[in-house]
């Protein structure tokens, strides 16, 4: 089970890497998307994300035209790129009071990952507490053979002290500002998919979810 965990948060992961291609459009209209991916929600607002991800993709041509992807391209770099939601892909604009990158909540991701004898390459480009990263790292974890208790253990710990602090919070933000529907949809599956993703942890290890206290500072600048 775990394994095809790593799998979809692999999916994820590149999900959000870039913007949607003709082929991954095509298979969302397809349907049901997951039956197409290979994701695995059962709440209401992960079944809710799956439909919403699945109507913004109904919404774009068939087939599919330049001048939509390019669209699409330039919502991926408005979202991600140009912060024009205010909306950071990265974890300390959400956790420090200035709203600013690269500060002490990378710095314990980043220490996170070096005890897994881990390290981002090109941290200058993307920072280590970047979506796509945590991503990465929590599906490294999952991977095959690697899924041992100890393991497991510290994806819970990784998800209630970074991901889990702060990716509802960028779901919300994407919604209120009125992002394009494709990435807005994306982002409620990712938080959907993690909270489930924690339930199951729970459930394994024995970790009952730690919620810190809310931040009440600015999430962006």
């Amino acid at each position: 089970l775990l394994r095809q965990e790593a799998q979809e948060v692999h999916l994820l992961a590149d999900l959000h890497d870039h913007e949607p291609t003709a082929e991954v459009i095509a298979a969302v209209k397809a349907g049901p998307v997951q039956d197409q991916f290979g994701l695995v929600l059962r709440s209401d607002p992960g079944l809710a994300a799956l439909e919403a991800l699945w109507l913004a993709a109904d919404a774009l041509p068939e087939p599919m035209t330049a001048a939509a992807l390019d669209e699409l391209a330039a919502g991926y770099a408005d979202v991600y790129l140009r912060h024009t939601y205010r909306a950071a892909p990265t974890e300390s604009v959400w956790l420090t009071d200035d709203g600013l990158e690269r500060q002490d909540p990378m710095l314990q991701v980043r220490a996170f990952y070096r005890r897994h004898n881990l390290r981002v390459s090109d941290w200058a480009n993307r920072p280590d507490d970047h979506l796509v990263l945590q991503l990465r790292f929590l599906a490294h974890l999952f991977r095959p053979g690697g899924e041992t208790p100890p393991a497991l253990e510290a994806a819970a710990q990784f998800m209630d002290e970074h991901i889990l602090r702060w990716i509802r919070n960028h779901a919300i933000r994407l919604v209120q500002a009125g992002a394009p529907d494709w990435y807005v949809a994306l982002s409620l599956l990712t938080t959907s998919y993690l909270e489930e993703l924690r339930e199951h942890l729970e459930t394994i290890t024995g970790m009952a979810r730690v919620i810190p206290e809310a931040k009440t500072g600015k999430e962006e600048q």
